[in-house]
């Protein structure tokens, strides 16, 4: 059966929120779609109108945080760049049976999607790439655990703005319950966060974003990674902001310090590529390192997928990964994937098989697998790398994501 879908999605194709809306998105070709989005607008008041929202609660972070790296996406949950109004011109006589939402931090408010659904009788699905709308607009659940407590006394508010967080956290919860919403949860460390605020929407667990493939000739890139210089393993670090501490660059730092302090140069078999905003103290530090390297600033996908097809392993150190879609995304490229004990890691990494789970925060254990992969070899390297990228083609199919949200979508109406 053939659906009409809207899907809002803030940015689509940059960033990890923004590639994963995109690929969402992409499963659904067959089925009738609009796609509320500020990457295909053409109107320059709207888009002037976001800039400003977005630069002056950016702004506003460093008046009323502890950290302007503290990342508390929502200041203002009633806030949104389009109203009903306007999204209604966009969509015309358009009326959908499904309503997905992925990544609204200032495209709509809830009360905006609470008047869609209403005038629509639509379902609403959140996918959930992040858990800043489940608490008072903080991604720092590991933190601390205010958000059971309707997150009273925010540790990153100054004390005259604590209210800030208490009250986004009454506004979503006093839609959600007027919306209903299901939310697609992306991973079992999301759905144990989810279980402890004791919501009584239904959620549905799903562990593997889709991916969409790119023709690229697997025996091709296996041969590239043997005829690699100097016989160097190739490992790939998509960190996007290394200044932010839920991304984990401190750790993956210290780890490659202890890792080559063990071995004499002339051991050292490891190439690393490091890829996000790189700040002048982050490049300083790279002259600690005994390992070769190369770094880029952020990249267009097709870039960073050329980068992916002459690696041999990529790491994601983040500590408070939700749920990684570059894991997914790397894995499709043939990619064995480090990961701390953190998001999807512990559902979708066999250990030793397609990459290594690392306990939390743990230096000496992420540097012991970085002198496993140094020691590795040939044969053992395309092993990993051949049953990661048969895992990633039998498990992170489009189909499979489609398949998952049209039943979640059927199952909730026949229960209504």
């Amino acid at each position: 059966m053939k659906y009409k879908i809207l899907f809002f999605s803030e940015i689509l194709g940059a960033g990890g929120g923004g590639i994963a809306s995109k690929r969402i998105i992409d499963c659904f070709k067959n089925h009738e779609i609009k796609v509320i989005s500020l990457s295909d607008e053409k109107n320059l008041i709207i888009i002037l109108k976001y800039n400003i929202i977005r630069f002056f609660y950016r702004l506003k972070r460093y008046f009323t945080t502890y950290s302007d790296k503290f990342s508390f996406n929502t200041f203002n949950s009633k806030i949104g760049v389009y109203s009903p109004i306007i999204i209604k011109k966009k969509i015309n006589k358009f009326r959908p049976d499904i309503i997905v939402v992925t990544w609204i931090e200032f495209l709509i408010s809830l009360k905006t999607l609470y008047e869609l659904k209403t005038e629509f009788n639509a379902n609403v699905i959140i996918v959930a790439m992040d858990n800043h709308l489940l608490t008072g607009g903080c991604r720092y659940v590991n933190e601390c655990t205010n958000y059971t407590n309707q997150c009273k006394n925010c540790l990153a508010l100054k004390d005259n703005f604590k209210s800030i967080a208490t009250q986004n956290y009454a506004y979503y919860r006093f839609y959600f319950n007027k919306i209903k919403p299901n939310f697609m949860l992306p991973s079992d460390h999301s759905k144990k966060f989810y279980n402890e605020l004791n919501m009584k929407f239904k959620f549905l667990e799903f562990d593997f974003w889709p991916i969409q493939y790119n023709k690229l000739d697997r025996k091709l890139y296996i041969e590239k990674s043997n005829n690699n210089k100097l016989g160097e393993k190739i490992i790939i670090c998509p960190i996007q902001k290394f200044d932010e501490p839920r991304k984990g660059w401190k750790y993956l730092y210290q780890s490659i310090i202890d890792f080559q302090n063990q071995l004499s140069s002339n051991k050292i078999n490891l190439h690393f590529i490091f890829i996000g905003n790189l700040e002048k103290s982050h490049i300083e530090s790279f002259k600690n390192f005994r390992v070769s390297y190369e770094y880029y600033n952020y990249l267009k996908i097709e870039q960073l997928e050329n980068l992916y097809s002459k690696s041999d392993f990529g790491i994601i150190p983040s500590i408070e990964e939700w749920a990684s879609i570059s894991t997914n995304e790397m894995m499709t490229f043939g990619l064995p994937v480090i990961n701390f004990m953190t998001g999807s890691c512990k559902n979708i990494i066999i250990d030793g098989k397609n990459g290594f789970k690392i306990n939390l925060r743990d230096v000496y254990d992420l540097s012991e697998k970085l002198k496993l992969i140094n020691n590795m070899s040939l044969d053992q390297m395309n092993k990993m790398k051949q049953f990661t990228h048969s895992y990633a083609l039998q498990n992170f199919k489009s189909q499979t994501f489609e398949e998952k949200l049209l039943k979640f979508h059927v199952s909730e109406k026949n229960f209504l």
